[in-house]
């Protein structure tokens, strides 16, 4: 099988953009089923990562190709900033006139520092051009009818679709991109960028009604369609009374699922446990080493490493079979940008399908949630005492069964059909607009 996307005979083509390796995000594979539905021989162009997920493969009927750098751009311009350990030629220059073995010291660390940056900031524009070179040509085998892109870094490759082959194209906006945790572009390219995607593209879909508002009023275009990130309905949700517990087979467990992140509250998590008795905190989900040993080293400060459980991402259809031995599940998002605290994360829907009760954020959308449901608590998620004690509460056995009831009650109306429907309705009118 070719490791390219070709096109087919007298079909009809889509091409779904995402700039992750398509191994558990649940959201994009949802929506490429949903245009599968819709009689099109749907390709998804993915990025392929390092743990090894295969370059080529077919998925629930639908074709994923992961591409890597193609022609060595990256791994020369890395190569050229690294070749003297990490430092520029200027930054060698100022260690070899410093004139004390200290100032030595500060001014090699301080030009290091400068030059891993400045090869870290080349090594991501040359990824991201290559990786807009291999959607683009793909868009050129492919003449795709519809094209989806997820998120501001792939709609690049939609503009290109647009301009070749007037493709129908849908911007999915996961986030409110210029205002997303921890950007490193400048924020008026960000915004001149979206407000293009947002005119070029024949349809916008956001996960947060707060999103759409922001991003309808900022750039004045008509509100995107809110689909939410509900489970699909083959997820089969709790598993009845044998839940599994953590460790010694003791104590109540708090869940996290989803990337294991800074600013999600996961180290106001950690602070909990040590107020809060015999409670397990298992973080489900993929998690960079480096910060992985961060969480390790603050658990032990703690006082709480027996306590604190990290658990490998497991595959969209069972997030919610893997929730089930829990107590309640964390969405303790920060309030570092716009972004966060307007989200409806997609976790809140995981964790009541999952009949769990839920501590969250006093954010808008999240609090929102949780009140009108009747699922758990929110609190101030950078105030470590009251997340313990919120999560006391919500594990007592008693209130426990209550939220759960409410969980399960909220479960059964959330139904991923309904939000199919309406995302095949945003096809539908988008095929519309772009044959006009």
């Amino acid at each position: 099988m070719s490791s390219e996307p070709q096109a087919g005979a007298g079909e009809r083509r889509a091409l779904l953009v995402v700039r992750n390796t398509f191994e558990h995000d649940a959201r994009v594979l949802r929506a490429a089923l949903t245009i599968k539905r819709l009689d099109f021989d749907v390709t998804v162009l993915a990025v392929r990562g390092a743990r090894g997920a295969p370059a080529v493969e077919e998925r629930d009927g639908v074709h994923v190709v992961r591409v890597g750098p193609s022609g060595g751009l990256a791994r020369r311009a890395y190569a050229a900033l690294t070749r003297t350990g990490g430092r520029t030629p200027s930054g060698l220059a100022v260690e070899a006139a410093a004139g004390t073995e200290a100032a030595e010291r500060r001014r090699a660390a301080g030009a290091t520092s400068l030059a891993r940056a400045g090869a870290a900031r080349l090594v991501r524009w040359a990824t991201t051009l290559d990786f807009y070179a291999r959607g683009i040509a793909a868009v050129r085998r492919l003449r795709p009818e519809l094209v989806q892109c997820n998120d501001y870094n792939t709609m690049w490759i939609g503009v290109a679709a647009r301009l070749m082959h007037r493709s129908a194209v849908v911007y999915d906006s996961h986030e409110l991109w210029p205002d997303r945790n921890m950007r490193p572009e400048a924020r008026w390219w960000l915004l001149a960028c979206e407000a293009l995607f947002a005119r070029v593209a024949d349809a916008v879909v956001m996960t947060s009604p707060a999103h759409a508002e922001v991003l309808a009023r900022r750039y004045r275009v008509p509100e995107p369609v809110v689909v939410r990130n509900i489970p699909a309905e083959s997820a089969r949700g709790r598993s009845g009374d044998g839940r599994a517990r953590s460790g010694d087979g003791h104590g109540p467990v708090a869940i996290y699922v989803g990337g294991v992140l800074r600013h999600r509250g996961i180290e106001q998590s950690i602070r909990a446990l040590s107020d809060v008795d015999r409670l397990t905190l298992r973080l489900l989900g993929p998690v960079e080493p480096d910060y992985r040993a961060e969480l390790e080293h603050l658990a032990r400060s703690a006082g709480v490493r027996g306590r604190v459980e990290f658990s490998p991402p497991v595959a969209p259809t069972e997030v919610v079979d893997a929730l089930a031995g829990a107590d309640v599940g964390l969405a303790l998002f920060q309030p570092v940008c716009l972004s966060h605290r307007l989200v409806l994360p997609n976790k809140l829907f995981e964790y009541v399908r999952a009949g769990l009760p839920v501590v969250g954020s006093d954010l808008p959308m999240i609090a929102r949630f949780v009140r009108d449901h009747d699922v758990g608590a929110t609190v101030d998620p950078e105030d470590t005492e009251a997340i313990a004690a919120a999560l006391a509460a919500t594990v007592e056995p008693e209130r426990n069964a209550k939220l759960r009831a409410a969980a399960e009650r909220a479960g059964r109306t959330l139904d991923w059909r309904k939000e199919r429907e309406l995302l095949a309705g945003v096809y539908h009118e988008a095929l519309a607009r772009a044959h006009r």
